[in-house]
């Protein structure tokens, strides 16, 4: 499929695209005031009218990791954030939900720092980083709106390091896990075990190992190829705690 334009000119590249009323008539405009309630009406209004809404398929790329970063609200599903490194090892750095922005740094077309991929059917609203940002600099509340974003993605990303960093693989599985749960242990799992290695920074075969001990703990149990099944909340949620000073 040729790519899409959005505002202010941009292309997008995309495999599945669908044009859907009743989301930009009713469900978009219902999510902008959540995701900008400092914004303005009249430039909710812009953003509902200059919308690409696009729906991905599970495991598709929404933008590459060097790709111009376009402002992506996920209206819907969930949304892996997956960055690989220099030496080719790829990490999801976050889990994006309903009403998230898709980008770290989502006001300008800044080649963007992670690639974007669908982990279920996920349907999109696209705008042009540039075109966002002029509305921006004259709506100070959507300004202030961006703003919060970015600073609870750098929250979430350098709590994340923290955990690479200092604690051991058992706890980083854990806490993947326990903060996962509704992803990795529904009746119908958006994660199963082939994402740990890339959620927790570990290879393959260390995540295998940390499984079993948890098991042996009687915290969580292994089911056919690729599932887990909780076993124990309270027991999964102490081992995914910070030790004691």
């Amino acid at each position: 499929m040729a790519p899409i334009e959005v505002a202010s000119r941009t292309h997008i590249g995309v495999s599945l695209l669908f044009h859907d009323p009743l989301a930009r008539d009713t469900a978009l405009p219902n999510l902008l005031a959540e995701v900008f309630p400092q914004s303005r009406p009249e430039t909710r209004t812009a953003l509902v009218n200059t919308a690409s809404i696009q729906k991905f398929g599970t495991g598709q790329t929404m933008f590459r990791q060097g790709d111009s970063t376009p402002v992506a609200l996920v209206m819907d599903g969930h949304v892996a954030i997956r960055r690989t490194s220099p030496d080719g090892r790829q990490l999801i750095v976050r889990i994006v939900r309903r009403g998230k922005l898709g980008a770290f740094f989502p006001i300008n077309a800044r080649p963007s720092a992670a690639d974007l991929v669908a982990l279920t059917p996920t349907p999109v609203a696209l705008w042009a980083g540039p075109w966002f940002r002029s509305l921006a600099r004259s709506d100070p509340g959507l300004a202030v709106d961006l703003l919060d974003h970015v600073l609870i993605t750098y929250e979430e990303v350098v709590g994340r390091l923290d955990s690479l960093i200092y604690q051991d693989a058992l706890r980083r599985v854990a806490r993947i896990l326990h903060l996962h749960a509704d992803l990795f242990f529904a009746d119908d799992p958006v994660l199963t075990r082939d994402y740990l290695p890339t959620l927790v920074g570990t290879s393959r075969e260390m995540t295998g190992r940390v499984l079993r001990i948890l098991e042996a703990r009687s915290l969580v149990a292994r089911v056919g190829r690729d599932r887990l099944r909780l076993l124990d909340p309270a027991g999964l949620a102490e081992a995914a705690a910070d030790p004691e000073p």
